[in-house]
């Protein structure tokens, strides 16, 4: 079993590509501050907490005979929504405000370094698991 097929790992994947797709949004409203008439748009953050929910089966099920069904959960793709940020256009019809969009980009920074850890952590967990000897 692939970690990308764990409930754990999957989640935070999720999270993950989550935050890389904001922070391109982000970067690109940073980039038109300056452009007449730009919007400034943000991600629509997900429901995670359903995504986790979804993405973890309380127990895997093996079939041992031909005649059992095959059981599972398939989460399958998140889609992210890009929306516009709501804030108030200049004179020049131009919503970025760089101060807000920096905050953005560092709290962003911030969660994906989170993620990152937790990623870290769960590897060295199985890493645990793995070489400690079965007592039986």
């Amino acid at each position: 079993m692939s970690l990308e097929n764990m409930g754990y790992f999957k989640a935070l994947h999720t999270r993950m590509s989550w935050l890389n797709q904001r922070q391109r949004v982000l970067a690109e409203n940073v980039a038109h501050a300056n452009t007449p008439g730009f919007r400034s748009k943000d991600l629509e953050e997900p429901n995670f907490q359903d995504i986790l929910k979804k993405s973890v089966a309380p127990v895997a099920m093996t079939t041992t005979s031909g005649g059992h069904l095959q059981g599972g959960i398939s989460a399958g793709k998140v889609a992210f929504n890009v929306q516009d940020s709501g804030a108030e256009a200049d004179k020049s019809g131009n919503s970025v405000v760089l101060e807000a969009e920096m905050m953005k980009v560092s709290q962003t920074t911030a969660d994906h370094e989170l993620m990152s850890n937790l990623y870290r952590k769960g590897i060295d967990l199985m890493r645990v698991a793995i070489s400690r000897p079965a007592r039986g």
